[in-house]
């Protein structure tokens, strides 16, 4: 971290996306053929982190994934965005959020997450960031991990004067 800190740090979730396409939603126990199917990167606030990137911001994210190959991916993603990786953890008992996507024709979707390593983001983590913290311009948090760890990022920033 340079002196003058972060334009935006995140903390927030990374969610692991596995997207299938099909005609319409699947019924109650119905199994239906898909026509595409892609993995992608997603998480409120890991997209929040790698949109303010592409936009020219000075970036860090806060979170934690599991480690594993999706973590491993993940942690390279941000890097490629130019993300400071820094306060990004890997937990090796809890697996990389994941969001398995089914997107219908007419674009409704039908979303099931598990949080995974989301979960696992608390104080420990916060107290390690606490520097840029407290010297980001804007400090982003969402709700797709605890919402006391969220409330304590904040009340942080707002106590050391972010």
């Amino acid at each position: 971290m340079t002196e003058e800190g972060f334009d935006v740090m995140v903390v927030g979730s990374c969610m692991t996306d596995l997207v299938s396409q099909a005609p319409r939603l699947p019924k109650a126990g119905e199994t239906i053929h898909g026509h595409k199917f892609f993995i992608g990167f997603g998480g409120k606030g890991a997209n929040q982190c790698i949109q303010a990137a592409r936009l020219g911001a000075k970036t860090a994210m806060v979170c934690k994934v599991g480690k594993d190959f999706f973590g491993d991916n993940y942690i390279q993603n941000f890097k490629d965005y130019g993300v400071n990786t820094d306060f990004v953890g890997q937990a090796s008992d809890a697996a990389t959020g994941a969001a398995s996507i089914i997107v219908n024709d007419a674009g409704e979707n039908a979303i099931v997450i598990v949080a995974g390593a989301n979960m696992l983001l608390g104080s420990e983590e916060l107290h390690k960031a606490l520097p840029a913290i407290s010297h980001a311009k804007v400090l982003v948090c969402q709700l797709e991990i605890s919402p006391q760890t969220s409330l304590q990022a904040l009340r942080m920033a707002q106590e050391n004067k972010g």
